[in-house]
């Protein structure tokens, strides 16, 4: 198109994002020279038009340009406002197509128009962007209906967007302030949700876009604020356990689920054959606070040698897979031990009272009947169904005490078990025990840390666990049964006496390779055993659940769960058992972490140097198992190195751990 009839000529542009009237002072191709009201002048491309006049004029004298142009832009500005689009559309759209905007002008003027009135009313086109849509200078598009009640819609939810989020700026500002009293209740729980679900998933939540714009706009930008905000409206307590909610971890039973609760603690397995084991001296070994037992021993001399008793609890013959509690536990993967509560694998009235061992009850159980010859060979074994009664609850401390007294029944019970131990070690086990740091929180927010040191008693159950999980694996293996079989592949190395120092132990760890989940048996390198699977829990782990319903099939001789079936299980298992694992850990060290910065701030903590790198220390708290960042120390430090620390700075929530040197 040649557009050299608009030399000379005065034309409305878009320029800098707004209408402004100019003069087209020559024109190159598609480039307009122009001249603007200011007298500035301007090269632009023609597709900036909008509108132009007929006849072109001779205006040499920039001061005249500048005024004539002014005049103009104002009056078109004050004549835009002279149409009503929405009217004159209604006489047009069933016409549909395009008009000349001369003629659309005419119509609704009734008279032949002026050039500035042509041009007014295309400047309420390119306003309002709804009626009429320009399609080319001094030309228009009648919008279609359906297009232009979608437009209407859309401006309408905008426009309630923006109410709302203006709404919003005004409720985080007072929320801020403290005062929230003057919104209704309904607008308070608006926000609320918004600000939660905004914090657990981001803009991934139903308002998470408008809560964001919200956000910025009060200059909220960490997470620890909203958090804050959440505390203030008491939708978050202090302590709030947030990984709960992201991760959607089940903290309560459907209503399926506890009904099938309460039909297994009505019911009993009076039809499966099981040996009468209540005679024997059956009893636990436990923790003082521990309420599900769901392993017992017993123990007999016999003219062979000794017999050891190990009783799991019977979880399996009341729980089938593919129902609601099979179902849930696999969802859950663990029962979670947490530093203020206890949120188990099964209900309450199973995991504590109809499965648990408790003294003076009889329960049904698995028992593994282990003959061991004088000198602690293994003669041969057997897995039963079993009636059994727990005659006493004994605690780690209790058993410490008969140990440590010279007691001959349990030093030939020790003895026993650390015969087993040391063919481990021969075999190869590598494991590495570090004390425990167990963190109670009372119901009134009192944190207490314990330290829990691997005492004669409490390895005397790990050793016979450990057995008897063994045997359990065996038993799998030798039939060809699949189960939940645990692994674990050689260190990638060796430190060589890690054992003689703490440092050289935490070294060692990092060597170690994470322990793998299969269907069949692989080498334990941890555990220098080559078959391990994990059965003497199953109140508390599902694996354990799978594992027992493997063995009690063996033993009544029906069909177990085929491999495929298992192949279902198993990644579901291990994404649960991660996220488990986690959810625990996580709310272990923010307790470790509240307690350290509440209790013990400016107290000398004995330290342990792991690594160092330019004025940055990694050290290890000996007392707490915990690590934390020794940030500008002058002095020189190095790797192994016993130091003494304070508390600089501790966030629980962030997991922030910085020290310095007392």
């Amino acid at each position: 198109m040649d557009l050299i009839f608009l030399k000379n000529k005065i034309v409305d542009i878009f320029y800098r994002e707004k209408t402004t009237t100019a003069y087209v002072k020559d024109v190159k191709g598609k480039r307009l020279h122009v001249v603007l009201p200011s007298g500035k002048e301007e090269t632009i491309n023609y597709h900036a038009l909008i509108s132009f006049e007929e006849k072109s004029i001779s205006l040499k004298d920039l001061t005249q340009v500048g005024t004539v142009l002014k005049e103009k832009h104002e009056k078109r500005e004050k004549l835009k406002d002279t149409f009503n689009l929405k009217e004159l559309w209604e006489v047009v759209v069933d016409e549909g197509g395009d008009f000349l905007a001369k003629d659309l002008v005419e119509l609704f003027l009734g008279k032949v128009p002026e050039e500035d009135e042509i041009a007014g009313f295309l400047r309420k086109v390119c306003e309002a962007k709804l009626y009429f849509r320009l399609k080319a200078p001094n030309q228009v598009e009648i919008m279609p209906r359906d297009e232009v009640e979608r437009e209407i819609h859309r401006r309408e939810k905008e426009l309630e967007r923006l109410k709302k989020i203006n709404q919003g700026i005004e409720f985080i500002k007072s929320l801020k302030s403290g005062s929230i009293e003057k919104f209704d209740q309904e607008t308070i729980e608006f926000w609320g949700t918004a600000l939660k679900d905004y914090f657990l998933w981001e803009e991934q939540s139903p308002s998470g876009k408008m809560i964001k714009d919200v956000l910025e706009k009060t200059e909220i930008k960490e997470q620890n604020q909203i958090f804050d905000l959440l505390v203030r409206l008491n939708l978050f307590d202090e302590d709030e356990n947030v990984e709960f909610l992201k991760t959607k971890f089940p903290l309560d039973f459907s209503l399926e689920e506890i009904k099938q609760a309460e039909e297994i603690s009505r019911s009993s397995l009076d039809d499966e054959p099981r040996e009468d084991l209540t005679h024997l001296g059956t009893f636990t070994i436990d923790a003082e606070d521990t309420e599900d037992f769901d392993d017992a021993l017993s123990f007999e001399e016999t003219e062979e040698g000794y017999l050891v008793y190990v009783h799991i609890a019977d979880v399996a013959g009341f729980i089938k897979p593919g129902t609601p509690l099979w179902n849930s536990a696999l969802e859950r993967t663990l029962t979670l031990y947490l530093p203020e509560k206890i949120i188990p694998m099964l209900p309450f009235s199973l995991s504590h009272e109809k499965f648990s061992l408790k003294q003076g009850e009889i329960r049904p159980a698995l028992t593994f009947k282990i003959y061991l010859q004088k000198d602690g060979e293994l003669k041969e074994f057997k897995a039963t169904s079993s009636l059994i009664k727990v005659k006493k609850r004994l605690t780690y401390k209790e058993v410490d005490s008969y140990l440590s007294s010279g007691e001959l029944f349990w030093q030939k019970l020790y003895h026993l078990f650390m015969q087993f131990k040391r063919k481990r070690d021969e075999n190869g086990a590598l494991a590495i025990f570090l004390p425990e740091v167990e963190v109670k929180v009372a119901e009134d927010g009192t944190i207490s840390v314990f330290k829990i040191e691997m005492t004669p008693a409490r390895m005397l159950v790990a050793e016979a666990m450990v057995l008897t999980n063994y045997l359990g694996a065996k038993l799998l293996q030798q039939n060809q049964i699949p189960g939940i079989f645990r692994s674990q592949p050689k260190p990638a190395e060796i430190i060589e006496n890690f054992e003689e120092s703490l440092y050289l132990k935490l070294l060692q760890l990092r060597y170690l390779a994470k322990s793998e989940l299969s269907l069949f048996p692989e080498y334990h390198s941890g555990l220098g055993l080559e078959a391990y699977a994990t059965l003497s829990s199953p109140i508390r782990r599902f694996a354990d659940l799978v594992n027992q319903y493997q063995l009690k099939a063996l033993i009544a001789g029906t069909p177990p769960l085929s491999e495929k079936e298992l192949n279902q299980i198993l990644p579901e298992l291990q994404t649960n058992l991660q996220r488990a694992t986690f959810l625990q850990n996580k709310r272990e060290k923010y307790f470790l972490l509240k307690y350290l910065q509440t209790q013990v701030k400016d107290q000398p903590l004995k330290g342990l140097v792991l690594q160092v790198q330019n004025k940055r220390a990694k050290v290890y708290l000996v007392d707490f198992n915990l690590t934390g960042d020794l940030i500008g120390f002058k002095e020189n430090l190095n790797p192994g190195q016993e130091i003494i620390v304070k508390i600089e700075k501790v966030n629980p929530r962030l997991e922030v751990l910085r020290l310095k040197l007392d």
